[in-house]
């Protein structure tokens, strides 16, 4: 039986950009659904998503398993900017869903565009996004919630069409009915937290409803980037269903138990449409066509044509890490004398950059309380320069506090001890009278005991 699959896409332009350099398809002959999000300014980035989206749909109907075909999207990308130098340095997006088996969607992924899976209540991001944040709070160094706010968190460690070759990850997704599939930029993703798009979805049974129903409530949170949605619902078995037949596997993916594809309405892509309100572009198939292959007698001049652009994207990528390092993060502990000290950098160092000293004190452990002693041992880290001074400050007024109350403490008994010795050692003038006796003379006092 086979499971068919109801999709629709919708695009915005949201409310600070001038032009929509994301595009989306959707061909349900092929079963095939994408979204793609161009960068690259001066129009370069609407031609790298359209590019993409072109190549690649060709590529699977010529048979191409969903990976291989990203590949080849990727040269087209890149074959197009090395030939026109406006273009040079473009780049997309591209996550890519292929239904190659009745209930197997294969999820093709590069860059940080997303594919979610919501079943029942919940949702799961299925990819894993290739940027720079999101690589730092995987390997513990970010938080989601700092993530979400970072200043480099627009920065892409893996896109098409920047070099001549691109690693894909691969995702096999076992579909159930009722399952839905949202594919988008990241236009949505971080405008729209993760539980509020799975209850859209469920609320909207319809795909093209729940896609609108996306781009305007990441409209209603800013709009700060372009915006697209792909919906693609998983309706009930169909028995005896018939279509264009098994698309292609790649290598190492499990396939399911082959029965054939289902037919559906024609293609749909954005990358052509105007930039504005919401709108839903649909396109005439494209026709089956070779698909475009490198020429390998320029292959040489080319990488050395654009190797300064992919240096100058790896360095950016290096700059945001010693940024991050550098700018956001300070900690106190003591030096190796024994003196509170205020450090910059991470604790132990990150990757190139090694902590160095901002303000060094007088202050040592001895004159700290026993917990502030301990706190400072324990290394106290901080977002900025003000923060790390104002706790080490509080330190020191702490600590002349109690050294001053010590102080006078001391100077209390050192007084009450002396005016004891004064009255013990008064004596009489010499020739006044004692009441009641004769006249006395006396000399000078005793000195005090001594130990």
């Amino acid at each position: 039986m086979t499971l068919p699959l109801d999709a629709a896409a919708v695009t915005d332009v949201g409310r600070v950009r001038d032009g929509n350099e994301d595009a989306f398809l959707v061909d349900d002959r092929l079963r095939l659904f994408a979204v793609a999000d161009g960068m690259g300014g001066h129009r370069a980035g609407e031609v790298a998503s359209a590019t993409a989206l072109e190549a690649l749909r060709a590529a699977v109907a010529a048979g191409r398993p969903i990976d291989e075909a990203l590949e080849i999207a990727n040269e087209a990308v890149y074959e197009k900017s090395t030939d026109d130098p406006s273009m040079a340095g473009m780049g997309t997006t591209l996550t890519a869903g292929l239904a190659v088996d009745d209930d197997l969607l294969m999820i093709a992924h590069v860059g940080d565009s997303r594919a979610y899976l919501v079943r029942d209540a919940a949702i799961e991001q299925v990819t894993d996004d290739h940027s720079l944040v999101e690589e730092l709070v995987r390997d513990g160094r970010l938080t989601p919630e700092q993530a979400a706010v970072h200043p480099q968190r627009s920065i892409i460690t893996r896109a098409l069409g920047v070099a001549d070759g691109v690693e894909i990850d691969l995702y096999p997704l076992v579909l159930e009915p009722g399952d839905r599939v949202v594919l988008c930029s990241d236009g949505l993703s971080s405008m729209v937290r993760d539980p509020v798009i799975a209850r859209i979805v469920r609320r909207e049974p319809d795909p093209n409803r729940a896609a609108e129903a996306l781009v305007d409530a990441a409209n209603e949170a800013g709009g700060e980037d372009n915006i697209t949605a792909v919906v693609i619902r998983a309706g009930e078995p169909v028995e005896g269903a018939s279509g264009a037949g098994p698309a292609a596997v790649p290598d190492g993916a499990e396939p399911g138990e082959g029965r054939g594809a289902d037919a559906g309405p024609e293609p749909g892509s954005a990358a052509d449409g105007p930039a504005g309100p919401v709108h839903r572009a649909v396109a005439e198939p494209a026709a089956a066509a070779a698909p475009p292959r490198r020429n390998g007698r320029r292959r040489a001049w080319r990488f050395t044509r654009f190797a300064v652009p992919v240096l100058l994207i790896v360095g950016v990528a290096v700059a945001a890490v010693g940024l991050y390092a550098r700018r956001f993060n300070f900690f106190v502990k003591y030096d190796t004398a024994g003196h509170v000290t205020v450090y910059r950098g991470v604790p132990g160092g990150l990757f190139l950059w090694s902590p160095t000293v901002e303000r060094r004190t007088t202050l040592t452990g001895r004159a700290l309380t026993p917990s502030a002693r301990q706190d400072v041992a324990d290394v106290r880290r901080f977002s900025s320069a003000d923060e790390a001074n104002d706790y080490v400050k509080r330190l020191r007024d702490d600590a002349r506090a109690r050294a001053a109350a010590t102080s006078t403490t001391t100077t209390s008994t050192t007084t009450s001890t002396t005016s004891t010795s004064t009255g013990t050692t008064s004596t009489t003038a010499p020739g006044s009278a004692v009441p009641g006796g004769s006249p006395t003379t006396t000399g000078p006092a005793a000195p005090p005991p001594t130990r």
